[in-house]
């Protein structure tokens, strides 16, 4: 990268570099004064209690139906039956991607793991109670808040991969007279598929339509209050929860809150993690969603969703909930917009907009994925694969890499020029800069050439560092066994409890991002920019010796591959520069030993001996 040694390209880097330190130290101020002023609340030690009526199972009774218009609960008796279950029990299903426990009591989902995704040398478990209850697609009568069922139902196994949950209760008709009616919840899994099918019916015993739920809405299915993998806390960059849904073609994040209500129903409504999600896709437009996100002291504390159904207009009604619970891979997801990929036959679903990214810059993090899992098939290690992106990536920059490096040498050949021109005009700053233009001018320089391949450098490591913060393969991917465990987080050699320095906290010995800073300091000493000293001169000081120290601080927490990523590409360019420099070198020897000499010029020698004398 070049740089103008003329004034008004002196006040520009001085601008540019006040910038970049005030932007530091407002940001690192702010969150220290937030943290200091405006603490973050602990985490409750209860859960709040609901005040939504309970469905119990008490004595039928005769309920007027006007009761249901004002929200009025509606209690719901179990018929009695003599094969009616007694006890509680639990029911394990499998498949080669599922070990799913029920339990007949509600004929809830209470376990989920995922057997081909490890989490501390067990299989993922997707559903987490988080200090509460766990609802695995509990069922509640009423709107959301509503007190979920808890009758103890009949289990049977219809078909291969089916599970069904089913008991009779009494429930008012439009005449007020109770009548029997039967609830059925069918769980469907499928070999080799992420997704499952969940059908809620309810079938009355004759042709007149039950009065089930509050008058608003009929039943809540609600699953949450967390997924996993198992947390005690979420380290910066190690993982997050939050609930995306998806309406339009767009995807939407929903802000923490108690509860959220959009005005619009959601194609799907998914509970995200940064690896793994459970996404619900209701196959009726006969809900509301609600949603339920909160954190404390910086965790996910909650991120539920609830689907409440509209009052029923027929004796007998199944809707029907597909559910993808799994990991957050293209390579999966894209399988629901494919009929033949997926055992559901499934299609339009657009799942993969539950990833992150999407930004314009997408297509570049795409493409250096596809690199990335190129070179994994060859060499089975992700950090060697990351180092032969960086590798490909240097050998596709070179050319700009070698026109910036003589841009370069051409600006040290111009500097004594451009220094006489400063110190000529240097009361006349106007005149200076028109000087300086038609100089650059006159020697075909472009002073900004030499900045070109240190700026394309940033959307590479924007792109390089959403696909090290996102890329589901690399979730545990080991480089070097023992040190760099997961390149999708922060390495470390000793780890100890969180220290407060007010604007950086450090729970951990980290080696990378030292070497990180040795290699950034090599690549600024052979990447040093001809100065002519004075103010320019400081600045690049701290460009080369402030700016790593900065950086060291900032990327202390990164994922590990991204700083494998930064010092290899540290390595490789000074390489490669020490290559360009000798090359330039030689050219420029051989220049000169090319060019003409010029003629020396043979001065007289006047008056000495011999010399010839005029005549008197």
């Amino acid at each position: 990268m070049s740089i103008n040694n003329d004034d008004s390209n002196k006040a520009f880097d001085a601008k540019t570099m006040s910038a970049i330190v005030l932007m530091v130290v407002v940001i690192t101020a702010g969150m220290a004064i937030q943290n200091y002023f405006w603490p973050k609340p602990g985490l409750p030690t209860e859960a709040p209690q609901s005040q939504a009526p309970v469905a119990t199972a008490q004595p039928a009774t005769q309920t007027n139906p006007a009761a249901l218009s004002a929200g009025a609960a509606v209690v719901l008796a179990p018929v009695k039956l003599a094969d009616a279950p007694a006890n509680e029990t639990t029911h394990v299903m499998s498949t080669d991607l599922f070990d799913a426990t029920f339990t007949n009591r509600g004929g809830e989902l209470v376990s989920l793991k995922l057997k081909q995704h490890a989490d501390d040398g067990k299989p993922v478990e997707l559903l987490l109670a988080n200090g509460g209850k766990l609802d695995g697609f509990s069922l509640a009568l009423g709107g959301t808040g509503s007190v979920p069922l808890d009758a103890l139902m009949a289990v049977s196994r219809p078909g291969p991969g089916m599970i069904e949950f089913s008991r009779s209760f009494l429930a008012p008709n439009q005449a007020g007279e109770q009548v029997p009616f039967t609830l059925r919840k069918r769980f469907e899994l499928k070999e080799g598929d992420y997704m499952f099918r969940l059908s809620v019916t309810i079938e009355s015993s004759g042709s007149s339509v039950p009065m089930i739920g509050n008058g608003e809405f009929s039943y809540t299915l609600t699953v949450g209050p967390q997924i996993g993998p198992s947390y005690a806390q979420l380290p910066k960059n190690a993982d997050w929860r939050k609930v995306v849904t998806y309406d339009g073609g767009k995807r939407k994040v929903i802000k923490s809150g108690l509860q959220v209500v959009p005005a619009s129903k959601a194609t799907w409504s998914a509970i995200s993690g940064k690896y793994f999600a459970v996404v619900v896709l209701p196959d009726t437009p006969q809900y509301t969603a609600t949603y339920t996100t909160t954190t404390a002291d910086g965790k996910p504390l909650t991120a539920a969703m609830s689907f409440s159904r509209i009052p029923l207009a027929a004796s007998t009604q199944t809707d029907v909930f597909y559910i993808y619970a799994g990991p957050k891979s293209s390579r999966e997801l894209a399988r629901y917009d494919d009929p033949t990929a997926n055992a559901w036959k499934r299609t339009g679903t657009d799942l993969e907009g539950v990833l992150e990214g999407g930004n314009m810059l997408g297509w570049l993090e795409t493409a250096l994925k596809w690199s990335l899992n190129l070179f994994y098939g060859l060499v089975h290690n992700y950090g060697i694969a990351i180092i032969l992106v960086t590798i490909l990536v240097r050998v596709i920059m070179f050319p700009l890499t070698y026109k910036g490096s003589q841009s370069t040498a051409r600006m040290q050949e111009l500097q004594p020029r451009i220094q006489e021109l400063q110190a000529k005009h240097k009361s006349n700053p106007q005149k200076l800069n028109q000087e300086m233009a038609d100089f650059y001018k006159k020697e075909g320089y472009n002073p900004l050439s030499g900045c070109l391949p240190l700026l394309i450098q940033f959307p590479i490591f924007i792109a390089m560092y959403s696909l090290f913060n996102n890329h589901f393969d690399l979730r545990g991917a080991v480089f070097i066994p023992g040190w760099i465990n997961d390149l999708s987080l922060p390495e470390s050699v000793f780890n100890f409890e969180t220290i407060n320095l007010v604007v950086w906290k450090v729970s951990a010995i980290r080696i990378l991002p030292m070497i990180y800073v040795v290699s950034q300091l090599l690549y600024g000493r052979f990447m040093q920019q001809p100065t002519s000293g004075g103010q320019n001169a400081g600045q690049m000081k701290f460009m080369m010796y402030g700016m790593p120290v900065m950086f060291f601080f900032i990327l202390y927490d990164v994922p590990s591959g991204l700083l494998v990523y930064w010092i290899a590409a540290n390595i490789l360019t000074t390489l490669q520069q020490v290559v360009i420099n000798k090359v330039i070198h030689k050219k420029r020897q051989a220049a000169l030993a090319a060019a003409p000499q010029a003629p020396s010029t043979i001065v007289p020698i006047r008056g000495g001996k011999g010399s010839r004398k005029g005549h008197k």
